[in-house]
């Protein structure tokens, strides 16, 4: 009787230290523990992002005076009745959470389809960020480094020369060279300070011209090559010329991962991120959410460049370019994804496609103080830097309403976007005419954003 009693004394001794210690793990879990350290689960307590659109109330809680969104959409609205533009989508989020999201006009004026928050729109240099994080990976996965000589991988960069003068005899340019000093690095490729020639900067456009003509014809390894060939401007690193170097990012990716370009991009970037939409070439069955693209003619309308139909080249063309540097097709959602990534260091919606020091360097700027990385500089500020990825604001100066710190780009197409870090805040503005022939809503969109964020 007395060791049946000792058994139970036991028993009941275990029994209240193992609640105790249950209790204080669950405590644990319930208190300081991240997510990510139970059982290895990655972020299973993720913020999960949605298509909702915030109510009225939650707009304001968010920090945002509706009246200036709804004065934006018209004056987007008199652009549209103006003949500026076809149509667009504009689409803003704080804190994972989308507050504005309006389509308006049209898709295609020629068949007069509705524009839709779904409307698949070409995003052009737009595309450079998500084929930037592609190297980055392979960074990640310690293949390369950032200041590995580009001619590591590729060759055909080992003698690289710098153009000194030019001249012409009946239309033959002649060019006199020197060998440079300093190689081409993978950080100059990210950042446009190779010193490569494009059709915003350096000092031969004819020759990037002649090699750019009919590149979508071929693809890129031969685009490569043949730029390899050209002249820099500069020894890399000592200026800021945007031009194609995100184009060599792009047969980097394929030399280093053994992977075509688009099939690693999809593989790494868009299947975890649940990017359906976003593509390099369309397909027939897209044709009804594509966009037509038009530009200003001599009468006050707009002229066809492309069509939102099967008969776009971005259909029915070559399909071997898959270039880094502009070749995306996407929608606003799903381009907000990726922001909303960036934001969230690498993770969305319980997905982790990269670390957060690998998004680190998308977000601070990794070029020279002394150098102004914008195509047209509006003043001697020097105020516009450029990480791995994405034009930054340097400092609270200019006229620039976003804080200093916010990430931005746009495409030669049209679309134009930001990360306001400080806020968590992203913001697009998406319609299809060229850059060259700017409207005043997309000048003045950064403007219209801030105003209407009163906190």
């Amino acid at each position: 009787m007395k060791s049946y009693l000792n058994k139970i004394c036991i028993i009941l001794v275990f029994f209240a230290s193992f609640q105790q210690s249950f209790s204080q793990t669950l405590k644990r879990l319930n208190g300081n523990s991240k997510p990510q350290e139970i059982a290895g689960i990655k972020k299973s307590e993720a913020k999960i992002i949605t298509i909702d659109v915030a109510k009225p109330d939650e707009v304001k809680n968010l920090g945002f005076g509706q009246k200036v969104l709804d004065d934006f959409e018209n004056e987007v609205s008199k652009s549209i009745q103006q003949k500026e533009i076809a149509g667009a989508v504009t689409l803003i989020a704080r804190k994972g959470k989308i507050v504005h999201f309006e389509a308006k006009g049209e898709s295609q004026m020629e068949t007069h389809i509705p524009m839709k928050k779904d409307a698949i729109f070409r995003i052009a240099s737009m595309t450079k960020p998500i084929a930037t994080l592609a190297l980055l990976l392979l960074i990640e996965d310690r293949k390369c480094k950032p200041n590995d000589p580009v001619s590591k991988y590729l060759p055909e960069f080992a003698s690289q020369q710098i153009l000194l003068s030019k001249d012409s005899v009946d239309g033959i340019w002649i060019y006199k060279t020197r060998e440079v000093t300093k190689p081409m690095l993978i950080r100059h490729v990210l950042t446009h300070t190779t010193g490569q020639p494009s059709a915003y900067g350096g000092n031969m456009p004819e020759a990037y011209a002649a090699i750019t003509k009919n590149a979508y014809l071929s693809n890129i390894k031969n685009y490569v090559n043949q730029l390899a060939r050209l002249p820099l401007t500069h020894e890399p690193g000592e200026g800021w010329i945007y031009g194609p170097s995100i184009i060599v990012a792009s047969r980097l990716v394929e030399v280093i991962s053994g992977m075509p370009f688009q099939d690693f991009v999809q593989k790494r970037i868009l299947d975890p991120l649940d990017m359906k939409d976003t593509h390099f070439f369309l397909e027939p069955k897209d044709a009804a959410r594509f966009t037509s693209y038009y530009q200003p003619d001599e009468n006050g309308g707009l002229s066809l460049i492309d069509p939102g139909s099967e008969k776009s080249i971005r259909i029915s063309g070559s399909k071997t370019y898959y270039s880094g540097s502009g070749g995306l097709h996407s929608t606003a959602m799903d381009y907000f994804k990726f922001c909303q990534m960036v934001i969230q260091d690498g993770e969305l919606n319980g997905v982790r496609i990269a670390k957060s020091s690998t998004i680190a360097l998308m977000k601070t700027d990794q070029t020279p103080l002394n150098l102004e990385a914008a195509i047209t500089p509006v003043d001697n500020l020097k105020n516009n830097g450029f990480t791995f990825g994405y034009a930054i604001k340097r400092k609270e100066i200019g006229s620039d309403p976003r804080p200093a710190g916010t990430i931005y780009w746009s495409g030669a197409t049209g679309p134009i976007f930001f990360i306001d870090l400080k806020h968590e805040m992203i913001a697009m503005l998406l319609y299809q005419r060229p850059s060259i022939f700017p409207t005043q809503i997309r000048t003045d969109f950064k403007n219209w954003v801030m105003k209407s964020l009163k906190e």
